[in-house]
């Protein structure tokens, strides 16, 4: 069953439920309180008429008592004197105590045991409702004493009308709650249509979504309620599919270039070995070939042991498990310094550190790795008797430190791309040098671990600034 059907469906229940349940005990509350009206009507009556009675009972010093036919007159006259049955149609009955009729001005007679009769007790009032020809009567009895001699009273009066009126009550009830679930049904059909037609709407789009269209987008009704929530949650979980679809394409298509230039790298210089090996097998070529041939082979050669290690150390990188503490980023720039102190002296090259004491949370080693590629590039970009100035500062609850070189830096098209794995931007230098275009990609993959945010500024032939930002939680500046 569709949402807007349940909803429509326990709306309509609800209403029977409540709506029904509270017409019917609102009609029987009315009902008891009229009845009740009636009964204690009839109570008055039978005390006013108790009391003509006692006003009259002077005649009965006058008569015989013991004959009953006596008694019959005398309540004719008192019944007929005084009007008492005539205006709202009360009944009359006396009863001796042995329960024999004395007087009655009851013209439906009653069949069956009269429990009225048999349960009539002095100084109480008993009632009984009785059905007489598909009518409603009330009776009331009781004792009166009547110059030393005990009589049975019953008054009794057709009181129809009080179920009339709940039947009535029940009729017209039924109107009005045909009426009211018509138009609340028709409200409820619009009501729930109008509510739910958003949630189609999501339904439709999430089947498109299934089917591989991401650029959809729900139109959100700018509502601050849940379906304007969900709404907008809706277009944000489509934007964070869309966005991981595109980095997983992106990382598929990374891993596919790192693949198709691994295979390149690995190719290439495997063909040339094969091509100049076959060559000197052949013995008819002259010194100076040979000579080539035997550089080329074993250069080659050692850019297949860089690329293994590299590779290896690639790996190890990204499977290492985390080893954080605290490092002194001064000491640890020392001793990168003296690691490439042979390749500084060679080009002299002054390395300016200009840096806070600061303690870095990180991987000692990856740490000294990370620096070591940054620094041995800029080297290799840096002229002969040249500076490369470090420095560091805080900013923004964050440690920025720099690594800035003043060389031939890097063209503007290759910025995007020099992170990726075996991306060369000067491809003759880097292979003179066994270079395989793998550093700043290990670089990156040691950024990622330490929450390193990386980033690179160069202009061509005036320099490359690596920047490197370290969040609070990253570092300490006291010991």
């Amino acid at each position: 069953m569709k949402f807007w059907k349940k909803i429509f469906l326990y709306s309509l229940i609800l209403f029977l439920l409540l709506f029904n349940g509270g017409g019917i005990i609102l009609i029987e509350k009315i009902h008891s309180e009229n009845l009740n009206n009636a009964i204690k009507s009839l109570m008055y009556k039978s005390l006013n008429v108790e009391s003509v009675m006692y006003l009259n009972s002077d005649y009965l010093m006058n008569i015989d008592v013991d004959s009953e036919s006596n008694i019959k007159n005398w309540m004719d006259i008192i019944i007929n004197g005084y009007s008492l049955n005539n205006v709202e149609q009360y009944n009359t009955e006396l009863y001796s105590m042995g329960n024999k009729e004395i007087s009655s001005d009851l013209k439906n007679k009653v069949s069956g045991d009269r429990q009225e009769i048999l349960q009539a007790k002095k100084g109480q009032k008993y009632f009984i409702i009785r059905t007489i020809n598909n009518k409603k009567y009330a009776f009331v009895s009781s004792i009166v004493n009547l110059e030393n001699r005990n009589f049975k009273l019953i008054i009794s009066k057709n009181i129809q009308q009080v179920y009339e009126e709940r039947l009535n009550n029940y009729k017209f009830f039924i109107i009005i709650d045909f009426i009211i679930l018509t138009i609340l049904s028709i409200g409820m059909y619009i009501i729930s249509k109008k509510l739910t037609k958003p949630l189609g709407t999501l339904s439709d789009i999430s089947k498109d979504i299934a089917k591989g269209k991401y650029d959809i987008r729900v139109v959100e009704s700018k509502k601050n309620d849940e379906i304007g929530v969900l709404e907008h949650n809706f277009n944000l979980m489509i934007d964070v599919i869309e966005h991981n679809i595109d980095e997983l394409k992106y990382l598929n298509e990374s891993k596919q270039r790192f693949i198709d230039s691994l295979n390149h790298e690995i190719k290439t210089p495997i063909t040339s070995i094969i091509g100049y090996s076959e060559l000197l097998l052949k013995g008819n070529v002259s010194e100076e070939i040979k000579i080539k041939a035997y550089k080329y082979i074993n250069s080659e050669a050692k850019r297949l042991e860089t690329l293994n290690s590299t590779l290896l150390k690639l790996t190890l990188i990204r499977e290492r498990k985390k080893s954080f503490g605290k490092v002194n980023l001064r000491e640890t720039l020392s001793s990168v310094e003296n690691i490439l102190r042979y390749k500084l002296e060679k080009k002299d090259i002054h390395l300016n550190i200009k840096i806070e004491d600061v303690y870095i949370l990180a991987d000692k080693e990856l740490l000294e790795v990370l620096l070591t590629n940054f620094i041995d590039n800029s080297i290799k970009a840096s002229n002969v008797s040249s500076t490369i100035n470090i420095s560091g500062n805080y900013k923004n609850n964050k440690y920025i430190l720099k690594i800035i070189d003043y060389g031939i830096g890097i063209p503007k098209e290759d910025l995007d791309k020099i992170l990726e794995p075996f991306y060369m931007v000067d491809k003759a230098r880097t292979r003179k040098n066994n270079g395989i275009g793998l550093g700043l990609s290990i670089c990156n993959e040691i950024c990622c671990m330490h929450n390193i945010l990386l980033n690179i500024e160069s202009e061509l032939d005036i320099g490359t600034t690596v920047i490197l930002e370290f969040d609070k939680e990253n570092y300490f500046n006291e010991i």
